[in-house]
């Protein structure tokens, strides 16, 4: 289990601080400063542009503005594969053999495994009601099985 705690440090920083935390076993995250400002602050701040592409959902890409997302047609037809395939019972390895025989390939441009479709799930169950809804699920569900 990971720990995390937030320190507010009113005082002077010394380097007895950081070795008292370090020899507690905690690991320096990050930093945050501040300082007081007597420039006027915005009304709205601008938004935040996203640039590191690992952050982003599996499905969606940086719109044009390079502020928004939207949906990426090429994941989101990975996404929408996996659900199928999982819909018809399929084991994980064999989903990444069909994504790697119908040509796809992930984000980093290798091969699919059973790890990285495994590694989708999450992903999928956030994107799931929006992908069951769309008009591509709709068309290409499979159809329900009857047992008599």
């Amino acid at each position: 289990m990971k720990e995390t705690i937030r320190d507010v440090v009113t005082g002077e920083l010394t380097l007895d601080y950081f070795m008292k935390r370090s020899a507690e076993g905690w690991k320096l995250a990050s930093v945050e400063w501040t300082r007081e400002s007597e420039k006027a602050q915005p009304a709205t701040a601008l938004p935040q542009v996203l640039t590191n592409w690992a952050d982003l959902p599996y499905g969606l890409q940086v719109a044009r503005d390079g502020v928004h997302l939207e949906e990426n047609p090429l994941e989101t037809a990975v996404l929408l594969l996996i659900l199928e395939q999982i819909v018809k019972e399929k084991r994980i390895h064999e989903i990444a053999w069909q994504l790697n025989m119908q040509g796809y390939s992930t984000r980093h441009g290798r091969a699919w495994s059973a790890s990285d479709v495994f590694e989708m799930l999450p992903r999928l169950i956030e994107a799931g009601p929006t992908l069951l809804k769309s008009a591509v699920w709709q068309q290409r569900r499979p159809a329900p099985q009857t047992t008599h």
